[in-house]
């Protein structure tokens, strides 16, 4: 059953057509991989379906709703979460603080319940710094509970902002290049962590450059060319097909895009 799907959508930026008609499926319970050249839209795909972006034409229904028209707190109250390309993390507060911060949209006391600290607001205070804690723990970092974002070193820093992601409690996480800037060691645990996300019934679609973390956990790839969707299927068939070989080489006699 899908559970994002994309139709026909475009997005232009003046003389530059940054997605191209695309059409795309995200099936419940996957994890989906987008990947591309550099500067084949994925990032611009993912701000269309965040609501960061309007699409000039085209529909994004999740969950059978249309999301085109909705803002980007929207469509996380509506179950989509993501992280960026490059960390965005409140350095001056805590982890714990941070993931807090992300059971903000799933928050019901007003202000008034806040002051008074009413019954009501005290059972969801500890609800929300229950949910917290667990989302620390799912990524590794419930000993750095305490510790200042700005301390953590910055394969810590990528965990922490999935943590945040998921405090949202998603039914989509959208990851943008989660194991960039990673070493081996944490990519391998970055892969871990992803498998353990979607095992706890979080569809996953993400970014991602590093073809040994692509490969290794993605039960479907899509791949991205000026725009396009060039190829899709199991991460094999779009590893060996033809197009999508030139697409990263380019032609015999052609300058590689990659």
């Amino acid at each position: 059953m899908n559970l994002l799907e994309l139709r026909g959508v475009r997005k232009r930026f003046g003389g530059l057509q940054a997605v191209r008609d695309v059409t795309l499926e995200v099936r419940r319970g996957t994890i989906t991989s987008l990947i591309g050249p550099n500067g084949a839209g994925k990032t611009t795909l993912f701000n269309l379906i965040t609501g960061i972006y309007r699409p000039d034409v085209g529909s994004i229904r999740f969950q059978g709703e249309e999301l085109v028209g909705l803002r980007p707190h929207q469509v996380v109250q509506r179950g989509i979460a993501r992280t960026f390309q490059t960390v965005r993390l409140f350095t001056n507060l805590t982890c714990l603080e941070n993931v807090l911060a992300g059971q903000h949209c799933r928050s019901q006391a007003g202000l008034w319940a806040s002051i008074l600290r009413t019954g009501r607001q005290r059972a969801e205070e500890a609800r929300v710094r229950e949910v917290a804690q667990a989302c620390l723990e799912l990524v590794g970092l419930e000993a750095a509970a305490h510790e200042l974002a700005a301390s953590l070193p910055y394969g810590d820093r990528k965990r922490l902002e999935i943590a945040r992601a998921l405090a949202t409690q998603p039914t989509l996480l959208i990851l943008d290049e989660p194991a960039g800037g990673l070493n081996e060691s944490e990519s391998h645990a970055l892969m871990e962590l992803i498998l353990q996300i979607r095992a706890s019934g979080v569809t996953v679609l993400l970014i991602e450059h590093d073809m040994r973390v692509v490969m290794g956990i993605s039960d479907e790839v899509a791949v991205l060319d000026q725009g396009r969707i060039i190829a899709r299927g199991t991460p094999s068939d779009v590893q060996n097909a033809p197009q999508v070989i030139e697409a990263y080489l380019g032609r015999p006699g052609e300058e590689a895009l990659i």
